[in-house]
């Protein structure tokens, strides 16, 4: 029903954990709902790769091993709940696996969180998995963002930004903030610390909150974030603070959004102000991806254009 994996045994090997391979387990020697904890998916089990697995199993095709962890309480799964439960629906009453031996609970976790997608097993999105091993791992367990990255093939500073934003993002939480997304969170990061934002949460709170229910796309409120933390040098936080959200729930836009006068359409300014934020953005992406542009005085002659125009209808 499963078989000997090479690729199994290399991963085990780069963890620097010590496994055996085992014969005639029986789902009676299993931890106590083990088909419920998977902090590897998003849900515990997907039915259509079970239904994958249970089939190759019937047509005799058997899967790689499972891994498993040895616990006072039993065999603990650290990867192959899909395939444990597709041997059930074949009826499989003895399988194989890969039984690990480990003092530290956290290689345990990371090979939890990690062997699915290191192994190309069923896999979830590699940004979720990234998450997760950051939240479990980093901001839980405390380990450091150079030995995660090293364990889940990722590049460190990517994990290093990563665990930086979701920690912002948990403290605006604790402040009283909603959840946001992390290119909105990072935003924030990069323009006022969490100590200023300590000084006068309600109204950043009201702001954030507002923002949401408004459904801004990151582009558009990126303007709006970048008044509402610019820097200020008085004391008087709160004060600061209320008075530019008061500013936010006044402009046209904001109305327009919160208001639901869907009919009237925005100003001009407001149009150009997104038109141009659009193409800012858009740069971005190229010179993040290391790309060149073709033709770039055509580009340049537009940017001249733009120029002048503004020049004509400014008061």
């Amino acid at each position: 029903m499963f078989t000997t994996d090479s690729r199994t045994e290399t991963y085990l090997t780069q963890m620097g954990v010590k496994y055996e391979y085992k014969n005639g387990i029986t789902f009676r020697e299993l931890k106590g709902g083990w088909e419920v904890r998977n902090i590897a998916r998003p849900v515990s089990q997907r039915q259509n790769a079970i239904l994958e697995y249970a089939l190759l199993m019937e047509q005799g095709s058997p899967a790689p091993a499972v891994i498993l962890h040895v616990t006072g309480q039993g065999f603990e799964v650290l990867d192959g709940v899909q395939r444990l439960s597709a041997a059930q629906v074949a009826e499989t009453t003895e399988f194989s696996a890969y039984v690990v031996t480990c003092e530290s609970d956290n290689l345990v976790t990371a090979i939890r969180l990690l062997a699915n997608a290191r192994l190309q097993g069923h896999q979830e999105s590699p940004e979720w998995t990234k998450r997760q091993a950051v939240e479990h791992l980093v901001i839980q367990r405390g380990m450091s963002c150079a030995e995660v990255a090293k364990m889940g093939g990722w590049r460190e500073s990517d994990v290093n930004r990563l665990a930086e934003v979701m920690d912002f993002g948990f403290k605006l939480r604790c402040i009283g903030a909603p959840q946001l997304p992390d290119v909105i969170v990072d935003s924030i990061r990069q323009k006022t610390s969490i100590d200023a934002i300590r000084k006068a949460p309600q109204p950043v709170s009201e702001f954030l909150y507002a923002s949401q229910r408004a459904k801004f796309a990151s582009s558009d409120l990126e303007p709006y974030l970048t008044d509402f933390f610019a820097p200020y040098a008085g004391h008087s936080w709160h004060e600061e603070f209320t008075g530019r959200l008061e500013d936010f729930l006044n402009t046209e836009e904001a109305q327009v959004r919160l208001h639901g006068r869907k009919g009237q359409p925005l100003s001009h300014d407001v149009n150009l102000r997104r038109a141009l934020r659009a193409v800012i953005t858009v740069l971005d992406g190229i010179k993040c991806s290391g790309q060149q542009l073709s033709y770039i005085e055509e580009f340049q002659q537009l940017v001249n254009t733009i120029s002048k125009k503004l020049k004509e209808v400014k008061r």
